[in-house]
């Protein structure tokens, strides 16, 4: 008669333990993982925003003097939370509407949001519901700009709604967009963040800490 072997009590309490450990393992990288998802979706939004304004040269025939005012731009605002639009101002009324908004390439939905829930809108622009991001700060050569538009050779631009004359407000100093999260992984007493700096002349983006 073969004997039949079974979990001992102690076996049960040490599998138990060594589950608690891997869960609580994975809860920290789930945690650790939404500052990079954050970063990333961001710097990628910010990135695409380049690539469209590469594309579309937006001199006009008619010799609008304002059609600079047209550039793709991403447009950050944290009047009641933090969120941002990508698009391009088409029509000049000074803002920009959801049809003049970039499409997320991953999902189709537009890159715009004014706090709806329609379907077709993403999710991934409303930073405070979705990474808990409750403060952005602009510094260097975009201080005091939340919205940053590229020409069609990718150069980056700031305050294009309020320029005066062509070209004008071109960067001339690299462009730092640091974002504050609600969250403290490090327990060293301040709310985490991280920032995105943006080349002068090239509109080169990247991560700080991860170039």
């Amino acid at each position: 008669m073969k004997n039949k072997s079974a979990f001992t009590m102690i076996e049960l309490v040490f599998v138990i333990v060594i589950l608690g450990i891997i869960a609580s393992i994975a809860m920290g990288r789930m945690e650790r993982d939404l500052k990079q998802e954050a970063s990333e979706t961001i710097l990628s939004h910010i990135r695409l925003t380049q690539q469209l304004a590469l594309r579309d040269n937006k001199h006009r025939s008619d010799n609008n003097l304002d059609w600079q005012k047209s550039y793709w731009q991403i447009d950050f605002n944290c009047t009641s939370s933090c969120r941002y639009i990508v698009g391009s101002d088409k029509d000049l009324d000074s803002s920009i509407d959801k049809i003049e908004s970039a499409i997320d390439p991953t999902d189709g939905k537009y890159l715009w949001n004014d706090g709806s829930t329609d379907s077709d809108m993403s999710n991934k622009v409303l930073l405070e519901d979705k990474f808990g991001i409750h403060t952005i700060a602009p510094s260097a050569g975009c201080n005091g700009s939340n919205s940053i538009a590229f020409d069609y050779l990718g150069r980056p631009y700031i305050s294009i709604n309020t320029a005066s004359n062509d070209f004008g407000t071109v960067i001339s100093s690299d462009c730092n967009l640091t974002f504050t999260m609600s969250t403290d992984e490090d327990n060293d007493g301040n709310d985490d963040n991280f920032t995105i700096t943006i080349k002068a002349e090239t509109g080169h983006s990247f991560i700080v800490g991860q170039e």
